[in-house]
């Protein structure tokens, strides 16, 4: 599942245009206030932060694409 932070009208849009750009074929919530990203500490967008089925975050930032995709995999290989 994905989260986007999003400041200003029309997230919903916003972020299937994104989804639809990258080929995302997942579960995106909004966190349009910023509550989330307060709370995990986020202070600048976009930034990826890993969190795992029992809601502890795994890892934060990874830029590069393909530290996103091993990181993922690693997520999801260890359930």
């Amino acid at each position: 599942m994905l989260i986007s932070v999003w400041e200003g009208s029309e997230a919903r849009p916003e972020v299937e245009r994104f989804r639809e750009l990258w080929g995302i074929d997942a579960t995106i919530l909004l966190d349009e206030t910023g509550d989330y990203a307060r709370q995990l500490g986020i202070r600048g967008v976009p930034t990826n932060v890993l969190v795992d089925a029992d809601g502890i975050v795994r890892d934060v930032g990874l830029v590069r694409l393909d530290d996103l995709h091993a990181a993922v995999d690693r997520l999801i290989a260890d359930g």
